[in-house]
């Protein structure tokens, strides 16, 4: 009779893409949000409906959404190689498909309406949002301030993650109340792409 000992390296191998495809995409978003707010230094001289509609821009806003769309798909699944539970990972997923959406708002809506609209009906819009993008806003501030802070807790007290990612969770989630994507985003993914590489992995010990 024949026994398989193939689950120790499978398990290490599954470890290792986890933790890089997490890392690799919460860098991504990390990046594509700095762009953004570089942009909006660099580029001060355009005006808001010429740097919503600039090529770097749209691009900068559509890989921080496919980043972030990534993260929150693969997140929960950390869980089966780490020791975070899974409720906390699933919960920072949702704050992260939040960002994902506003993200690709900001890259494919917003500059279609730039395109469209008059200047002067487009600047009314910046300075007077629709009460839906409001409400999608503070929606997002409060998942992401509770999930974050909720994951930077339990890695915390579980000595499952690294307290300097903890405390960027943590700034995450009070970036996320000041509205648009690009500083929770930055934020947001520095905090992922460093507990995916300190996070506790399941075998080891307490």
């Amino acid at each position: 009779m024949t026994t398989s000992t193939a689950s120790p390296p499978t398990t290490g191998q599954t470890l290792t893409s986890t933790r890089t495809a997490l890392t690799a995409a919460g860098l991504v978003g990390a990046v594509g949000s700095a762009g953004y707010i570089a942009g909006l230094v660099l580029l001060s001289g355009l005006s808001s409906e010429q740097f919503q509609t600039a090529p770097v821009t749209v691009t900068e806003c559509l890989l921080a959404g496919l980043a972030y769309i990534a993260v929150a798909v693969m997140l929960p699944g950390l869980a089966t190689v780490t020791r975070l539970p899974r409720w906390a990972l699933s919960i920072a997923a949702a704050g992260y498909a939040f960002i994902a959406i506003q993200a690709w708002v900001y890259g494919t809506l917003i500059p279609e309406l730039a395109n469209r609209l008059p200047a002067n009906e487009y600047e009314q819009i910046g300075q007077h949002p629709h009460f839906f993008m409001q409400v999608f806003e503070v929606s997002m501030g409060l998942v992401c301030v509770v999930s974050f802070i909720a994951l930077a807790i339990v890695g915390w007290r579980r000595r499952a993650m690294s307290r300097g990612a903890c405390v960027l969770f943590i700034l995450a989630g009070l970036a996320s109340l000041l509205g648009p994507f690009p500083p929770v985003g930055l934020v947001a993914g520095l905090a992922l792409a460093w507990t995916v590489r300190s996070a506790a992995s399941t075998t080891e010990e307490h």
